[in-house]
C-alpha cells in the first residue's frame, strides 16, 4: 500500500511538471513580433484521425526578407525541422514528419524563423490516434497487484510507453542535426498562439483610366499576406509591383493573388481607349503657286531655257497623312479635233512640311493656247480618300526668233 501511495505522489509531480513546461512553451509561441514572420499548419486537417507511426505535417512559412527555417513541435516538444534552401525566399513550404506512439491526441505547431532570428508559432492543429489511451506509469516502479485490505481502490495495471526512437528529417541544402524525439499522446488542448495573415490586395491603381489609341498607361499594386503567386493580366509577376500596358482597345485588366493554386483575392480595372473618328474626307489643297497671271510657258525653237517649264507648288494637309499628290492637264482643243481628255501628267514631291512641288514642261505637240490643269491628293487613311483642286490655267506661247 505504501508503494501505491508513493506511485500516486510521483504521478502527481510528473503531471504538475508537464503542466508547467506546456505553459512555458505556450507563452513563448504567443509572443508575436510586429511585422515579423508568419506560420500556419497546412495539414493534416484539425480534428482528423492519423495512424500510429510516422505522420507527415505540412508547414507553411512567410517572413519579410526571407525564411530561415521551419520547426515542427508536437505536444509542446520539438519534433523536426527543415532549413530553407533559398534563404532569400519569403515563402517556404515543407513536409515534416513525426511519430505517434499510441492512441490519444497530438497537438501540432509550426514555427517560422526569419533571417534576423524572429520567430512565430502557428495556431494549433489537433489530430488523434483512435483506440484506448493507456494510463501513464513511472518506468521501474513496481505496481501492486494483491487484493487491497482497505477501502482504497488499487490502481489499474498499465503498460509503459514504448522506448523512444529517432525522428526522420527530410534532406535539405543546410545540414540539420539529428533529432531523437518521439511524441507521446496528450489530451490537454493548447491555446492558439498565432493568427495566419490574410492575403489581400490593398492597392490596385492605373495612371489613367481613359486614353487615346496608341497611348500607354502604368498599373501599380500592393499585396499583403503570404501569397504564393501573383498574376497581372495573366502574367506571373514578382517585382517591381508595376507594369506598363498600351491597349489597342478598351480592356479590363485583372490582378489576382493566389495561395497554393487557389485564388485568395482579385481586383479589376478597366481602361477605356478612345478610337479616332472615321476619316471620310480627302486632303485640303491650298496656296497653289504661281499666281494665274504668271503661269506662262514658252514652246518652240526660240524660247529661253528658263521659260520652257513652270514649277508648281501647293500646300496639302490631312489628319491621316498625305499619301500622294498628282498633276493632271488637258491640252487646248485643236480646230476640227475632238475635245481633248484630261490626262495624268506626273507626281508631286514633298519639298518640306506640307509643301509639294512639281516641274511642268508642256509636251512637244502642245501649241499656243490655254492648258487646263488640276491637282488630285490622296490621304493615308484606310479609305484612301481623295480631293481635287482646280482647274487652273497655264498660258502656252510660241517662241518667236
Amino acid at each position: 500500500m505504501r508503494s501505491y501511495r508513493r506511485f500516486r505522489v510521483a504521478l502527481a509531480s510528473l503531471l504538475l511538471l508537464a503542466t508547467l513546461v506546456l505553459a512555458s512553451c505556450g507563452q513563448t509561441g504567443s509572443q508575436l513580433v510586429e511585422g515579423g514572420p508568419r506560420a500556419w499548419v497546412g495539414g493534416p486537417p484539425d480534428g482528423s484521425e492519423v495512424p500510429i507511426g510516422e505522420v507527415a505535417a505540412m508547414c507553411h512559412a512567410f517572413a519579410r526578407g526571407g525564411v530561415s527555417q521551419i520547426e515542427l513541435f508536437v505536444n509542446g516538444a520539438f519534433a523536426n525541422r527543415a532549413a530553407n534552401p533559398d534563404a532569400a525566399n519569403e515563402y517556404f513550404t515543407v513536409s515534416l514528419s513525426f511519430e505517434t506512439t499510441g492512441p490519444g491526441s497530438y497537438v501540432l505547431h509550426c514555427r517560422t524563423y526569419d533571417g534576423d532570428g524572429g520567430m512565430v508559432q502557428s495556431d494549433p492543429v489537433t489530430v488523434r490516434v483512435t483506440g484506448e489511451e493507456p494510463t501513464p506509469t513511472t518506468p521501474g516502479e513496481e505496481i501492486a497487484t494483491a487484493t487491497p485490505t482497505s477501502t482504497e481502490e488499487p490502481p489499474t495495471p498499465t503498460t509503459a510507453p514504448p522506448t523512444p526512437t529517432g525522428t526522420r528529417v527530410p534532406p535539405t541544402s543546410t545540414p540539420i542535426p539529428p533529432t531523437s524525439t518521439r511524441i507521446p499522446p496528450t489530451s490537454t488542448p493548447r491555446s492558439p498562439t498565432g493568427t495566419p495573415v490574410p492575403i489581400r490586395i490593398v492597392v490596385f491603381e492605373v495612371s489613367r483610366s481613359q486614353i487615346a489609341l496608341g497611348d500607354c498607361v502604368r498599373f501599380n499594386w500592393t499585396v499583403e499576406g503570404p501569397a504564393s503567386a501573383i498574376f497581372f493580366d495573366d502574367e506571373g509577376v514578382t517585382s517591381p509591383d508595376s507594369r506598363d500596358r498600351c491597349p489597342p482597345a478598351t480592356k479590363e485588366f485583372e490582378l489576382r493573388a493566389e495561395l497554393n493554386d487557389q485564388v485568395a483575392d482579385r481586383a479589376t480595372l478597366t481602361v477605356v481607349v478612345i478610337q479616332p473618328p472615321e476619316d471620310t474626307t480627302g486632303p485640303i489643297i491650298t496656296n497653289v503657286e504661281p499666281q494665274p497671271q504668271l503661269r506662262v510657258v514658252c514652246v518652240g525653237k526660240y524660247c529661253a531655257a528658263d521659260d520652257r517649264y513652270l514649277d508648281i507648288e501647293a500646300t496639302v494637309t490631312d489628319g491621316s497623312g498625305v499619301r500622294n499628290v498628282q498633276l493632271y492637264h488637258t491640252a487646248p482643243p485643236s480646230r476640227g479635233e475632238p475635245e481633248p481628255q484630261r490626262e495624268m501628267y506626273g507626281n508631286f514631291t514633298r519639298s518640306g512640311g506640307n509643301v509639294w512641288v512639281i516641274r511642268y514642261t508642256p509636251p512637244e505637240d502642245f501649241y499656243a493656247g490655254i492648258i487646263k490643269f488640276e491637282i488630285m491628293a490622296t490621304d493615308d487613311s484606310p479609305n484612301l480618300n481623295t480631293s481635287w483642286w482646280g482647274p487652273g490655267t497655264i498660258t502656252i506661247q510660241q517662241g518667236i526668233g
